[in-house]
């Protein structure tokens, strides 16, 4: 009899995990809180950060080597999408001299970490 009890509180304990842990909900996993700032926006003046001046900015990229049609507003460009026949070294070669350059000229890089996601801006990066 005892051993039958155990047996029938251990099959309801098992079936109590089961209901419980199938009715866990993962909190706000929206798409969009993964969207970041734009690769522009990353650049940032030492001495403006969340406030640099976006049209220098923008012109300093371009000069930089970007290409002048590519939009750096709506977080479409990216310097690691390769074009067609471009190998990983050339893509990383111009992601670098972009940075580079754009460093030279006085910006230091903010990680997409640091500016958060779009949805909650930490407002390092405008």
């Amino acid at each position: 009899m005892k051993y039958l009890f155990t047996r029938r509180l251990l099959k309801a304990l098992r079936l109590l995990c089961i209901v419980n842990l199938s009715g866990c909900a993962v909190g706000n996993m929206d798409s969009t809180d993964y969207q970041f700032v734009n690769y522009a926006q990353t650049f940032q003046k030492p001495a403006t950060i969340g406030s640099t001046d976006t049209a220098q900015r923008k012109t300093d990229l371009y000069s930089c080597g970007i290409d002048k049609n590519a939009n750096l507003e709506d977080g479409s460009y990216s310097p690691s999408t390769a074009k067609p026949g471009e190998t990983l070294q050339t893509v990383v070669a111009r992601r670098k001299n972009i940075e580079s350059c754009m460093k030279d000229k006085g910006y230091v890089i903010i990680s997409y970490g640091e500016c958060g996601p779009v949805k909650a801006p930490t407002g390092k990066c405008n």
